[in-house]
């Protein structure tokens, strides 16, 4: 059952890149856990589509399927801004429950001014009771990081990552914690 979970998820983001202009993929990795995510760009407009997934070997994965818009604060500010939400599919392993969560958030990216080809970026999404389904009462995925244009399309990447579910009972669990390096193509 949850592996056609998935397939529905990132068969939608895949129709959906059909439409799209300009992708991403960004790929994050430690010693515990691996994360990949795709994002599109649909075709005249601001809205972006996309999925991802992450496997922590211990505590269990998660998938993801993303709707936001994203642009410039404005042109001076070297800000990047998005607004949007994720749908979550969880399974915590070490409490062996799983459920869904709807994330509201986004990202912020800032061009460090007077520092070429580097720039910080930060997301955060949360889902409240209300918003999260199956055994879970909360959900939030936050992530930072320091990132560098090595060329035009490709960025290498540094950060922190906090994803955690809180079950209907017992105490929270983390799907995700610690540091992770990585890279983001742009095509």
């Amino acid at each position: 059952m949850h592996f056609s979970r998935q397939i529905i998820t990132l068969t939608i983001a895949s129709a959906m890149a059909a439409y799209a202009q300009a992708h991403t993929i960004d790929l994050a990795i430690n010693n515990d856990a691996v994360s990949l995510d795709f994002t599109s760009q649909l075709r005249k407009s601001e809205l972006n589509v996309g999925g991802g997934a992450l496997h922590h070997t211990d505590n269990g994965d998660m998938f993801y399927a993303s709707l936001f818009v994203a642009d410039s604060v404005n042109k001076e500010s070297g800000i990047l801004a998005g607004l949007g939400g994720r749908y979550y599919f969880i399974d915590a392993d070490l409490i062996d429950q799983d459920g869904t969560a709807l994330g509201l958030g986004g990202f912020l990216t800032w061009d460090l001014p007077n520092v070429p080809n580097v720039s910080l970026r930060g997301d955060l999404y949360y889902a409240p009771d209300i918003l999260t389904f199956g055994e879970f009462e909360s959900f939030y995925d936050f992530s930072a990081r320091i990132q560098y244009r090595i060329i035009e399309r490709a960025w290498i990447h540094a950060g922190y990552r906090r994803a955690e579910a809180g079950p209907e009972e017992g105490r929270d669990q983390n799907i995700e914690e610690g540091g992770f390096v990585g890279m983001m193509i742009w095509f």
